[in-house]
């Protein structure tokens, strides 16, 4: 009975003890590092050129203004990784140089790449589809259309007429692509593929003759709507929004002694490579998605790719090879006789 009680006061200082030393542990753990250009939404500036790169058919403007958010990250973290190390200040050129590796690498060329493999992935698919061309094919058709319908006077020509004149300068146009993209540099042929604004496409043969049906079929829809516009009929497949516009248009140009004799059929022709216009945004739309689902699924792979193949087997080895310090004593050196010159 009389060891009882100092058996439990041994036991409680025990754990007193215990616990006090856990304590003193965890407060001598340092804290995981954690950077905070690696967290959202700051890390979402790092894909901002490459949402730029995706959306630049549809909205070049806005694609060139999405790189400076872009831009400034990359220049704060690279600059970041020379200056510290971690939580510890401790400027090392060889590390901010392997950034600036990685972000070249990971956010600029091969998501680009990967943006560009997938538009025109995109393009080349819809040659399965109803009209048998590649989107960007339909693309530079129809803009080539609509220039010239903008030197063309629609009213001088019936449908088979405007269609006959048409097809003889599309086939000029199409063989001066043909001749301006024959190379047989493999790289050229690749560089092309992924990068070119135009991807190879067949132009000869029964391609050709696709084309021609292609755009036929649209001059013949273009005669039809343009009859019952002149009609100021509304066809079937025109927006009430478009149709409201037409009529604003005539306002606009029967207020205009330029245009008063002739302001239905001008109010027209406008409405027309309208629908022309239209329809190459939403081909380019189709592209520009392709972009976005390749970015979606290559973005992971892009950066391990990158960590684990280029940065370490590649790009360590080779800094390794040079000594931190004397890379700072040659930066050293340039800034010394950089002053001496001034």
């Amino acid at each position: 009975m009389t060891n009882i009680a100092p058996i439990r006061g041994f036991a409680g200082n025990t754990t007193t003890e215990k616990q006090t030393s856990q304590t003193f542990e965890k407060q001598q753990k340092k804290k995981e590092f954690s950077d905070p250009l690696l967290k959202w939404p700051i890390r979402g500036l790092a894909f901002t050129n490459d949402i730029g790169a995706a959306i630049m058919d549809i909205a070049p403007k806005a694609g060139t203004a999405f790189w400076v958010p872009a831009l400034m990250y990359f220049g704060a973290d690279i600059y970041d990784k020379y200056k510290n190390d971690k939580a510890s200040y401790d400027p090392d050129a060889k590390r901010g140089l392997k950034q600036a590796l990685f972000q070249t690498f990971a956010s600029i060329i091969f998501p680009i790449a990967a943006v560009h493999a997938g538009q025109k992935t995109a393009s080349i698919a819809a040659r399965f589809g109803k009209e048998k061309l590649s989107l960007q094919t339909q693309n530079e058709i129809i803009e080539h259309h609509l220039k010239f319908m903008s030197h063309t006077k629609l009213s001088e020509h019936d449908a088979n007429t405007y269609k006959e004149k048409y097809c003889k300068a599309l086939d000029n146009y199409m063989e001066e692509i043909s001749r301006a993209r024959k190379t047989k540099n493999p790289l050229k042929i690749l560089m092309n593929f992924v990068f070119g604004h135009k991807h190879p496409e067949n132009l000869d043969g029964k391609r050709k003759n696709k084309i021609h049906q292609y755009i036929n079929a649209r001059i013949d829809d273009m005669y039809k709507n343009r009859e019952l516009l002149l009609a100021n009929k509304k066809p079937e497949n025109m927006s009430e929004k478009m149709f409201k516009k037409l009529q604003d248009l005539k306002e606009i140009y029967k207020k205009d002694p330029a245009n008063i004799n002739d302001y239905n059929s001008k109010a027209v022709k406008d409405i027309l490579k309208n629908i022309e216009s239209n329809k190459i945004f939403k081909i380019k739309l189709l592209k520009t998605l392709g972009g976005f689902v390749a970015l979606g699924l290559l973005i992971q792979p892009i950066d391990k790719f990158v960590e684990h193949v280029i940065i370490e087997k590649f790009v360590e080895p080779g800094l390794n090879m040079f000594n931190s310090q004397e890379i700072n004593a040659f930066k050293e050196r340039l800034n010394f006789k950089g002053q001496q010159t001034k």
